[in-house]
């Protein structure tokens, strides 16, 4: 086997986590509440730290993440690896072709090029379908015999157990100050919803890293930030109730702070709740989606959204009178939605005390089944992946148009972060863990 010693650089591309839209630009600026998203929404996605801990020792990888730092072009590098988003496609396609103007091998991967390889591979030498544990290291073989593959499928290798997932090299990343470092416990999430594209890149079996790797991360991460929050970023943390609870137990040794996204029938379990907030969990993101039912109705194939909807009110306050703050997530521009809508999402918010909240506007991803649909039904506004923020409006809606649904999502913002709302939720939460006290 060749020994040669490679030199990769992997890139992560900068992308926009809002509008890019110069008013909602300046209202981050200026809004202090904002920051509480922007929290939410800061640091890395694991794929670039898993594939350098796959790296062979003898091989030389730097990690470069654009939006915390600036991508130079210079540099003495045999491979240019990079992941992207549907948002940061575009950057990742001018990235490459910098690079390969330079005679630089290019690769790329992550969601994006999973769900859209036809055109990823237009743009880099060689493009990665699907989770890259098993694909990785067989193209490193590859490239050093001279003999790289053109695309390399997640299918064509065996299936990934998240025991064949490393432990991410978080020591590439401690050059930046992150807020919130990720770590992953599971992948997929039973429920599919139209929108989704996890269960075509994961597929819809549930699969749970061994507890004791979860933890061996966890303290890695420890080793490198000192103040750093812990955030999972499993699509859905908690649907293994027994997996659940066994994790929560180990995290109660650890004494760390941290975040997890999960559906709201978490309320369900009072025990795992309570044992939640022994462990750290100070707050879960939740996906309403929406506050009227009609729209849940088609969102999985089951209807489980919808049968969860009558228990929305009562399982918030389940939740936080356990003192953890529900983040709750929304989308605007489902087919029911009207200007009455953003009204109604601004009193769900502030009624029930929500610690904090967001709405995007519902977009059609690629790879999702709502893309197909939206595609049929010629309500596709713009195919420019830069506008799939998220925040920017890119379909047709019959009630709503891309103004109003953009600047919806301006009033839902600003509707829920006043001095009013905040000193409700101040006091609100007070309450809370007063009580927790004197239990």
């Amino acid at each position: 086997m060749d020994r040669r010693s490679l030199r990769i650089l992997l890139i992560s591309p900068s992308g926009a986590y809002f509008f890019n839209n110069p008013e909602f630009s300046q209202y981050v600026k200026t809004s202090r509440d904002i920051r509480t998203i922007l929290h939410f929404w800061n640091g890395i996605g694991l794929g670039l730290p898993i594939l350098a801990a796959l790296t062979p020792s003898n091989h030389f990888v730097r990690i470069l993440d654009e939006n915390q730092e600036e991508l130079s072009w210079d540099g003495d590098f045999d491979i240019i690896g990079i992941t992207a988003m549907t948002h940061q496609a575009d950057r990742a396609y001018e990235i490459a072709a910098r690079f390969r103007e330079r005679g630089k091998y290019v690769v790329m991967g992550g969601i994006h090029a999973t769900v859209c390889p036809q055109e990823a591979v237009r743009h880099a030498d060689t493009v990665f379908i699907g989770e890259a544990e098993n694909m990785w290291t067989s193209f490193l073989d590859d490239f050093l015999r001279g003999k790289p593959g053109k695309i390399y499928d997640q299918a064509d290798f065996k299936t990934v157990e998240m025991s064949d997932s490393p432990v991410p090299s978080y020591e590439s990343l401690c050059k930046y100050d992150y807020p919130v470092v990720f770590v992953q416990t599971t992948r997929g999430c039973p429920h599919d919803c139209e929108f989704c594209v996890a269960s075509n890149v994961y597929g819809k079996r549930y699969k749970r890293k061994p507890i004791p790797q979860v933890v061996r991360e966890i303290q890695e991460i420890r080793k490198h930030w000192k103040r750093a929050q812990i955030g999972f970023a499993d699509d859905n943390m908690f649907v293994n109730r027994s997996y659940s609870a066994a994790l929560v137990e180990e995290f109660k040794k650890l004494n760390f702070s941290w975040f997890a996204v999960c559906d709201i029938s978490v309320a369900e379990d009072e025990q795992l709740l309570e044992s939640l907030h022994e462990s750290g969990c100070r707050t879960l993101l939740i996906g309403f989606e929406s506050v009227r039912e009609e729209n849940l109705v088609s969102l999985n194939k089951n209807h489980w959204k919808a049968r969860q909807f009558k228990h929305y009110r009562e399982y918030v306050h389940r939740i936080q009178r356990h003192g953890i703050g529900v983040y709750g997530s929304f989308i605007l521009g489902f087919e029911n939605d009207t200007r009455a809508t953003v009204d109604e999402i601004i009193e769900f918010i502030n009624s029930n005390n929500l610690i904090g909240g967001h709405a995007t506007i519902l977009t059609p991803l690629p790879g999702s089944r709502l893309r197909e649909r939206f595609q049929r039904e010629g309500k596709i506004l713009d195919r420019q992946w830069k506008w799939y923020t998220l925040w920017n409006a890119v379909i047709r809606h019959d009630n709503l148009s891309p103004e109003e649904l953009e600047q919806g999502i301006m009033k839902i913002l600003k509707g829920i972060y006043t001095p009013e709302s905040n000193r409700r939720r101040t006091e609100y939460f007070k309450k809370v863990f007063e009580d927790l006290v004197r239990v």
